[in-house]
């Protein structure tokens, strides 16, 4: 029930970026993406359809956005990579925003809370969404997929399970090669809850000229 209200909602933030953005460089998109939006700012945006009923709470302390009356509580994820102060950068003299928020705060610790909400029977009124500006080549520029840290690190098989509507070269297995696999946009992909019986559902929108994209999983 509530993937409803996220979709429609999600559909009219990604048409939204699409007239704001237009005629706007990759480059100039990714210094907006990564130093002016915040995820306050997505947080509002998603929360908005449901006016008055919804409470925001971004100072983490408690979850992102609750509608009371329907008994929704959804979780926020904002993508972006923060400055890089690299022995590298520093011996060139430049800063580099290329530091993306580890693994577990970036995406594990609200997913264990999605996947809990759901053993528990909230199935349909929890939800946790991430958003980004499609301004990077791979989605690993902004998600820790590897299996450890540098620029082209194996792929960690168990992480990329979770992201149905990515895909990768079997070949090379590495993060620099994964890209999106824009044909299963729109469409409900389900995840085991390993040592469950339960399951969380995944939803991609976006596609290859959209400024912005979104993972729903509810």
């Amino acid at each position: 029930m509530i993937d409803k209200y996220l979709i429609s909602t999600c559909l009219f933030i990604i048409d939204e970026f699409n007239d704001r953005f237009k005629g706007i460089s990759k480059e100039k998109t990714k210094e907006i993406a990564d130093t002016e939006f915040t995820e306050a700012d997505l947080v509002v945006r998603l929360g908005y359809p449901f006016k008055q009923m919804a409470n925001f709470n971004m100072q983490g302390t408690d979850r992102d956005i609750v509608v009371k009356q329907k008994d929704f509580i959804i979780e926020v994820k904002y993508l972006r990579n923060f400055n890089s102060y690299s022995e590298s950068s520093k011996k060139k003299n430049k800063t580099y925003r290329s530091n993306k928020t580890i693994w577990e705060d970036a995406f594990e610790k609200d997913y264990s809370w999605l996947c809990n909400e759901i053993k528990n029977g909230k199935k349909g009124n929890r939800a946790f969404v991430i958003g980004w500006f499609n301004a990077v080549n791979s989605f690993s520029e902004l998600m820790q997929l590897g299996e450890s840290r540098g620029c082209m690190p194996e792929i960690n098989k168990e992480r990329i399970q979770l992201f149905p509507f990515l895909k990768y070269n079997p070949q090379t297995n590495k993060t620099k090669d994964i890209t999106y696999a824009y044909n299963r946009d729109f469409k409900e992909y389900s995840i085991h809850i390993e040592g469950h019986n339960y399951e969380v559902n995944c939803m991609f929108l976006g596609n290859s000229e959209d400024i912005f994209h979104f993972a729903i999983y509810f």
